[in-house]
């Protein structure tokens, strides 16, 4: 262990996902290269590994594990048994005093840096291999306190019951390494969502596709909602906006976040104007040259801002592309499981798992 488990973006690279997790080490990245990204912070893999060891977490949950015999842990009935004593017996613990008072040091800091008293950060699950969606992330969270409650909830979710019949089903030990954690600066979102720099399900890599929607962008991310989706073609400009009814958005409320219906004027009004449109596929354009492969983006535009200065990335990934296309067979059976099970477009669906 290196001593240091807690850095500011602008001490992380790309090079660093074994350190701080995937989107951690991303958020380091961009701020590396000049992108605007909220300001804040990241805990490393070793951070975890402090609190589960030095709370005693790390025997008290093997010794529950026991309990299950040499077999391990089998069946949804299990894991949901397992999954709601471990996650209680960890939410019940407290942050050790020394790690704590670092945490709260710096988030004064940034309070500082954003000039306000108590500044309201999302607080983000970066896992260092690509379990996508699996780990949790608790938005709108204001003061010290509730910062260091919120981090050791997100360490709890790796044994949420998705994580656990992941590791199962991928016969990985139930006990982990750890994940980092993002602490970064809320955008007051007027919209957000994601932007693929090839096109999701063609795989045409003249194209950029957006998906937005107003508020927050965890209801595109999280496929609650039907976003507007947008293509631009990266060589002409041209630009095609297909809208839809927006009927739901997630907003802040005093603390954390909520659903709330979004108002009759706005429901079938693009949630982008073309100037935004613009901006944000050159941005894309230039984050994908940046990396050298196709990326999935989250974006955000904040309400508060200077309209020049109000375009935010909170993520970017690569997009892995398989050599052949599918076949119209194989688009039709996904757009029937879509149906079924609905979630956005992502990389998964040609390749890529995301962090």
């Amino acid at each position: 262990m290196t001593g240091k488990w807690l850095y500011w973006f602008d001490e992380l690279g790309i090079g660093d996902i074994e350190l701080v997790g995937k989107k951690c080490a991303n958020l380091g990245e961009m701020t590396k290269a000049k992108v605007s990204v909220p300001p804040g912070f990241a805990l490393s893999l070793e951070a975890y590994q402090r609190f589960m060891n030095e709370t005693g977490l790390t025997e008290e949950v093997t010794e529950f594990l026991k309990r299950y015999g040499d077999e391990g842990i089998k069946g949804y009935g299990q894991f949901m048994e397992a999954s709601r004593f471990v996650r209680e017996l960890i939410e019940t613990k407290e942050m050790p005093a020394d790690m704590a008072a670092l945490i709260k040091e710096n988030y004064r800091k940034l309070c500082t840096q954003c000039g306000l008293e108590d500044v309201a950060v999302a607080v983000r699950s970066s896992g260092p291999v690509s379990m996508p969606g699996t780990f949790e992330t608790y938005l709108n969270i204001i003061g010290e306190d509730d910062v260091v409650k919120h981090i050791i909830k997100v360490w709890a979710s790796t044994f949420n019951v998705q994580a656990i019949g992941h590791r199962v089903n991928q016969h990985h030990p139930l006990l982990i390494d750890g994940i980092g954690v993002a602490i970064l600066k809320m955008v007051k979102a007027k919209t957000a969502g994601v932007a693929f720099t090839m096109h999701p399900t063609t795989m045409d890599d003249t194209k950029i596709v957006i998906e937005g929607t107003w508020g927050l962008g965890e209801s595109v991310v999280s496929g609650a909602i039907s976003p507007d989706r947008i293509v631009v073609d990266k060589n002409t400009g041209e630009i095609d906006m297909h809208i839809n009814p927006k009927l739901k958005q997630v907003v802040y409320q005093e603390k954390g976040t909520q659903m709330v219906d979004v108002p009759l004027e706005l429901q079938n009004v693009p949630c982008l104007t073309k100037e935004e449109v613009g901006r944000l596929a050159e941005l894309a354009k230039s984050i994908e040259k940046y990396y050298g492969v196709a990326q999935d983006i989250e974006w955000v535009f904040d309400d508060d801002m200077d309209p020049a200065q109000n375009l935010f990335l909170v993520q970017t990934r690569n997009i892995s592309v398989v050599k052949e296309k599918k076949t119209d067979a194989e688009k039709i059976v996904e757009l029937m499981l879509l149906r079924v099970f609905p979630r956005r477009s992502t990389p998964k669906t040609f390749g890529e798992k995301t962090p």
